[in-house]
């Protein structure tokens, strides 16, 4: 889906060529936003957590994320992961060299991961899996040998056609209109950027060039998304889909009612993604605020059942 757009990066070489490709005020703009970079970099970003209650982790599979940090669809397959403080480890993906899923391409051709390019991709106990709605159906069907009473109505919420509606709703119409929104203006896409700064696997060179590359490209991308998705404007879009959530809440706490179910879930984690960013304001200015925050209590910060990152 979105991800197609980092493909636009390799066919980009320098740092000047983006400069170049934009106009000259985004020029200045860009040099500007580098300078005052580093306040924006010292913004905590959920990289190399620990488990901060070891107890609640029984022996259960291993899960293994490979992902962006802004992933809407692999902020989804954590979510659920949070909820139920499930153990999983994430390696971040570099979007220019995506070096971390090199091992794809040596994967057998029949293998339904071979030479796979996008995120997520996850390892659920021995099982290779891309997409994130087939690593999710896994992860659910992992869930579904658990006691917890909590975690036995989420897998059971699974089979509701109503739940499986809303999270394909999610998939394929919010999910979109974060990308246009997080890239809005160069400003906006390079402090969503900013992230990278933080992922302690990077190099400078590294963090340097995917701030600044993968922002310019996105930022340069953001009128084909919007015409590919039939977005005219990005901001109303969202606040439209966030309007639509609400109705269907129809003031209960959650769908699930007095706890989330499976789309409460999906449909916060691909939010999630923007925490931190100038698209957050469009969801705390929303009807589904109050939810937002219930939602961010029930299933608790990110990673919080997560064991250390792992080092590549």
């Amino acid at each position: 889906r979105l991800v197609k757009a980092m493909a636009l990066w390799k066919r980009m070489g320098t740092v000047a060529r983006y400069a170049a490709m934009a106009s000259p005020l985004a020029a200045t703009s860009m040099m500007g936003q580098v300078k005052q970079a580093h306040a924006s970099w010292s913004k905590p970003r959920w990289f190399g957590s620990e488990a901060s209650d070891p107890a609640s982790i029984s022996s259960r599979v291993p899960i293994k994320i490979y992902q962006y940090e802004i992933c809407p669809f692999c902020n989804k397959v954590k979510a659920v992961l949070d909820y139920c403080k499930f153990s999983y480890t994430t390696v971040e993906v570099n979007p220019l060299s995506k070096k971390e899923i090199n091992f794809t391409r040596e994967l057998p051709s029949d293998h339904a991961c071979s030479n796979y390019r996008k995120v997520p991709i996850a390892l659920v106990g021995e099982d290779l899996i891309a997409d994130s709605s087939l690593i999710l159906n896994a992860i659910v069907e992992k869930l579904s040998e658990e006691k917890e009473e909590k975690i036995k109505l989420l897998c059971s919420s699974a089979k509701d056609p109503q739940v499986q509606e809303w999270v394909r709703w999610a998939d394929q119409e919010l999910a979109v209109l974060l990308f246009p929104n997080l890239t809005r203006t160069f400003s906006e896409s390079f402090q969503a950027f900013s992230y990278v700064q933080q992922v302690p696997t990077f190099s400078l060179l590294d963090k340097l060039s995917n701030h600044v590359a993968g922002a310019t490209a996105m930022w340069l991308a953001q009128g084909k998304l919007k015409s590919k998705y039939k977005i005219s404007d990005e901001r109303q879009a969202l606040a439209l889909a966030l309007a639509k959530w609400a109705d269907a809440l129809d003031r209960k706490p959650f769908l699930g009612g007095s706890s989330p179910n499976l789309a409460d879930l999906c449909v916060f984690g691909v939010l999630r993604a923007v925490d931190g960013s100038a698209t957050q304001t469009v969801i705390e200015e929303s009807p589904v605020s109050d939810w937002y925050g219930r939602m961010r209590e029930s299933v608790g910060e990110r990673g919080v059942a997560r064991v250390a990152r792992e080092a590549q």
